[in-house]
């Protein structure tokens, strides 16, 4: 019977190691994701402060253009600052676009990063 009590508590000693394990693995997956999840609303955060600084560079390039032209002395000059404003425009707007470029290519690279990072922790720890 002493031998079938020693079978039974190798038995659960090695099922307690196992739980032990997954647990472990489980309990590092779940900081994974939530360290994945912390970095996409850090970047999406970010990507939402720059939407909104060129908004209001936007806005407020509309507003100085509005106000020269309600100083223009001729039509002419409306006609330039017309013209002059949308050269700006085009110029504002293509850069804008190149950052969001910029950031929206550095989130996606944070943000595999971390996954990759994360799950290759996770198998390591499991193996």
């Amino acid at each position: 019977m002493s031998q079938m009590t020693e079978q039974s508590k190798k038995f659960a000693d090695k099922s307690a190691a196992t739980a032990n394990k997954a647990f472990a693995t489980v309990e590092q997956s779940a900081r994974a994701v939530e360290q994945s999840y912390s970095v996409s609303l850090e970047n999406i955060r970010a990507f939402n402060l720059k939407m909104i600084d060129m908004a209001r560079a936007n806005v407020e390039a509309v507003l100085d253009l509005s106000q020269q032209i309600a100083t223009a002395k001729a039509p002419s000059d409306v006609v330039e600052l017309w013209t002059t404003h949308a050269h700006k425009q085009f110029e504002m707007l293509s850069e804008q676009s190149k950052e969001l470029a910029t950031l929206a290519h550095k989130m996606a690279g944070e943000s595999a990063e971390t996954i990759t990072r994360s799950v290759n922790q996770v198998f390591q720890k499991a193996s």
